[in-house]
């Protein structure tokens, strides 16, 4: 039984020792792994922010510009209103005085049948 216990231990402990040894270098291996991912982690979170941080100032911006063009597009829209407006005023009024004189125009016209149908009697 001793010579067994010594076979085990002559062939069995190193065998376990270089086990050990192996299993601490993965060990230290699976830390380095845990350390790299934490740094690529906090890498790709610190890019990602960056990207949040410049999509927000391009919304803000862009928004600022729509705002800005909705607000010049209104004041354009208004000034033509106006003009269209007062070119609509200025043609009914030119109807409403083309429309009177051509009044006046059959009046005589009437007048002037009438006094044609006397004479010619």
């Amino acid at each position: 039984m001793a010579t067994i216990k010594k076979v085990l231990e002559g062939i069995i402990v190193p065998e376990m020792q270089t086990i050990k040894d192996r299993l601490a270098s993965i060990e230290g291996e699976i830390k380095s792994l845990h350390s790299e991912i934490k740094r690529l982690d906090d890498k790709i979170d610190n890019g990602l922010a960056r990207l949040d941080n410049k999509i927000d100032t391009g919304l803000v911006r862009l928004e600022d510009r729509i705002n800005h063009l909705d607000q010049k597009l209104s004041t354009e829209l208004a000034r033509l209103d106006d003009k269209l407006s007062s070119q609509v005023t200025r043609l009914d009024e030119k109807l409403t005085f083309t429309n009177k004189r051509l009044d006046e125009a059959l009046d005589i016209r009437e007048r002037l049948a009438a006094l044609e149908a006397k004479v010619g009697r």
